[in-house]
């Protein structure tokens, strides 16, 4: 495997820039020469300043020192995002059998434990059309809740995990750990990969709420979310909004302006070829539809 110093001399080369002009001001000729034979370790410190001469962030450039592949985490999760918004049962299956051969350690038995989870909710879903709580395994719930539990420091990968499992896991801690969130997640709000999860984490959450009657604490979500959805690249999660807007209109009583907006929200998943995400809707709005005309 290439090692930094031999990847930033590709780049540099690429670029047309000089060793000259890339290092004068960072380090001295001969140690800049041995690091792009990959012969000296720098400091990250060093690395982010070379990395500013030639106009590159640090995620981009270790994308393209892992060869153009993402990380080994944002592969699991785009994979595990992929087949688990598909249904696909096997595919998850396939990806804890491939886990199972990996060395045994924290992250590993986490992403196990998401997996099994996330493959018995939906295996109880194909039989019966619901969502159930109730058939996950107690010993991957444990897992997870055990780690989440000792969390001081709120990073991405614990709001991820979060996120991914809020909506079938009944936490105790629940509403401590979003009253800690919320003050603490507008930081993420111009990192592309955080608004991602921070949109995730929001939209699980609201529906969490809408499900419990909550609305006054899903109307105060609904604000943040809107706040993290204003850009072109989050069209999906303002979509949700959209249709969380209709979904608390419809429960406060104002049921055409509500419909309105759910079936606007639902088109549009369809019209873009979110149709998991769309039946997905439907199931909810004629649930809820129910439930509120037994009242």
């Amino acid at each position: 495997m290439k090692t930094y110093g031999e990847v930033v001399r590709e780049l540099r080369i690429k670029k047309g820039i000089s060793q000259k002009q890339l290092y004068e001001k960072i380090m001295s000729k001969s140690y800049a020469i041995r690091f792009e034979q990959g012969k000296h370790e720098i400091s990250f410190y060093l690395l982010k300043l070379i990395l500013e001469q030639l106009l590159m962030e640090v995620d981009e450039f270790l994308y393209i020192f892992n060869g153009y592949r993402a990380s080994e985490i944002e592969q699991f999760y785009y994979e595990y995002g992929e087949k688990g918004n598909q249904n696909d049962i096997d595919g998850l299956i396939s990806m804890r059998t491939h886990l199972k051969k990996n060395p045994n350690n924290v992250q590993t038995e986490l992403r196990i434990a998401e997996l099994t989870a996330r493959i018995e909710q939906l295996t109880e879903y194909e039989k019966t059309g619901i969502y159930s709580k109730k058939v996950i395994d107690t010993q991957s719930l444990m897992v997870i809740q055990e780690h989440l539990s000792k969390v001081q420091t709120w990073t991405l990968g614990e709001l991820r995990l979060f996120a991914n499992t809020l909506d079938y896991i009944d936490y105790e801690r629940k509403s401590e750990y979003f009253e800690t969130l919320l003050r603490s997640i507008d930081r993420y709000k111009y990192f592309e990969r955080g608004r991602k999860v921070i949109c995730t984490l929001l939209i699980n959450e609201i529906h969490e709420l809408v499900l419990s009657n909550d609305v006054a604490d899903a109307e105060h979500l609904m604000k943040k979310l809107s706040a993290f959805t204003t850009g072109v690249d989050e069209m999906f999660f303002r979509n949700c909004h959209l249709y969380y807007e209709g979904v608390i209109l419809y429960i406060k009583g104002e049921r055409t302006s509500g419909c309105k907006k759910i079936d606007q929200a639902i088109e549009i998943f369809a019209t873009l070829g979110y149709h998991h995400q769309a039946e997905l809707s439907k199931t909810i709005y004629q649930e809820l539809s129910i439930h509120r005309d037994k009242k």
